[in-house]
């Protein structure tokens, strides 16, 4: 059975393939929130910690260190190139602020400063993935990247994306495929 061609990538997994290797998307999963003709796609790294870069030091250049709860303390990814000092949390649909975008039925976005004082006081969403920066790409520049295979994509999982330990995702989004992440290489040859 031939599989059906995606036209709209919003909720899918994009998974770096070695074409991307020695650059800012080597290895990288990427959640797409958004991606039409007219204004391209927008996405978020959501398997790249940033070693240097802890929540509470987010709280902190807020000024509001003071109500950080001991017990929540999310880790921050390196979202993407763009507008990387600004913070967008991909969350479960349960919390909700008057700007969230719901971007499926089990998954949500927030990008504003409340949804940061709220994690900090321990009333923020159950599960997120907080982001610095995005990846943004102008119309049609994904769709050639697709074409010249630096990207697998897959089906959004709220349970790889939330549940799954960060060092993981590359290797479950690649498993879900049927690939070993250890070993797969896009290139066809013949045997």
């Amino acid at each position: 059975m031939a599989q059906p061609i995606i036209t709209n990538l919003k909720n899918h997994l994009l998974v770096a393939t070695h074409e991307l290797n020695g650059g800012f998307f080597e290895r990288a999963v990427i959640y797409i929130a958004n991606q039409s003709e007219e204004d391209g796609a927008m996405g978020f790294i959501v398997n790249q910690p940033m070693k240097k870069v802890l929540f509470a030091d987010i709280v902190r250049s807020m000024g509001i260190e003071e109500i950080l709860a001991a017990s929540r303390n999310p880790i921050v990814y390196r979202g993407g190139p763009v507008e990387n000092t600004r913070g967008f949390v991909l969350h479960s649909p349960e919390y909700h602020l008057q700007s969230t975008i719901d971007l499926s039925p089990s998954i949500a976005l927030s990008a504003q400063a409340d949804i940061v004082t709220d994690i900090a006081r321990g009333h923020g969403p159950r599960s997120l993935n907080f982001c610095l920066g995005y990846a943004g790409w102008s119309p049609g520049q994904l769709e050639d990247e697709l074409h010249s295979n630096a990207w697998l994509v897959v089906p959004a999982d709220p349970e790889l994306l939330f549940n799954t330990p960060p060092d993981k995702r590359y290797q479950e989004a690649t498993r879900k495929l049927g690939l070993d992440a250890l070993n797969f290489s896009d290139e066809v040859g013949v045997a």
